[in-house]
């Protein structure tokens, strides 16, 4: 498993605490439009991402993993006001192509990756529970050993969720925003030209994951 973010130098967002919350696996309940308490959701989640290489070429890689989010105490008990703020804490996602061989992206320890969850800004929205939207901003890492590459992000890649109507949106699709595409930098020589791009990137996020898959140290409060 990848080591949990330490003291990061690059900061997206707001830090979430750990301290005292729980760990939750398979089996939480989850209530749809209610501002759940703080929790630590151990998540599977799968994507889809495309690789431009220069002089390799471009190629789409599925991807099969887990994530670990902290989140906040709601801003409120009421789901239309209620703002939750949430932190990654550990990924890690394994995906492979004859070209670019097996490929295991981990969260980068030089950032913070946050998000949050909100209704949107909408003057338009009709009667009823409005639904709300999750953004997280991340700094990622990925390993091709085939090709002798450790590569990391400088600009963060912004993964969006819409049409949020429980919290954790288990099961919902996602969309990485990247605008045609995202550099990405030998993890050795952040301040070279980029060796490679990410071109598109669209994910899910899975539900609760035995803890088993864990380890016991992380079954109780947050590690």
């Amino acid at each position: 498993m990848s080591a949990p973010t330490q003291r990061p130098s690059v900061v997206y967002g707001r830090p979430v605490t750990t301290d005292g919350v729980r760990n939750l696996y398979s089996g939480t309940s989850v209530k749809p439009w209610t501002p759940p308490v703080p929790g630590i959701d151990n998540l599977g989640i799968t994507s889809v991402d495309t690789f431009a290489v220069p002089g390799v070429g471009e190629y789409t890689v599925p991807f099969d993993g887990y994530v670990r989010v902290v989140r906040s105490q709601p801003t409120s008990e009421e789901w239309s006001k209620a703002e939750v703020y949430t932190n990654l804490i550990e990924m890690k996602m394994e995906g492979s192509c004859e070209e670019l061989g097996r490929i295991t992206v981990v969260l980068n320890p030089d950032c913070l990756s946050t998000g949050q969850i909100r209704t949107p800004f909408d003057p338009y929205a009709g009667e009823g529970p409005a639904a709300k939207a999750c953004r997280m901003a991340v700094g990622a890492i990925f390993d091709m050993p085939k090709l002798g590459l450790r590569l990391a992000n400088k600009e963060p890649i912004i993964l969006t969720i819409d049409d949020v109507r429980q919290i954790p949106p288990a099961g919902s699709p996602g969309k990485g925003q990247i605008y045609r595409m995202l550099p990405l930098h030998d993890i050795e020589r952040m301040d070279d030209s980029p060796v490679a791009y990410v071109t598109s990137l669209r994910f899910t996020m899975g539900g609760y994951l035995p803890w088993e898959r864990f380890g016991p140290e992380y079954k109780e409060f947050g590690k």
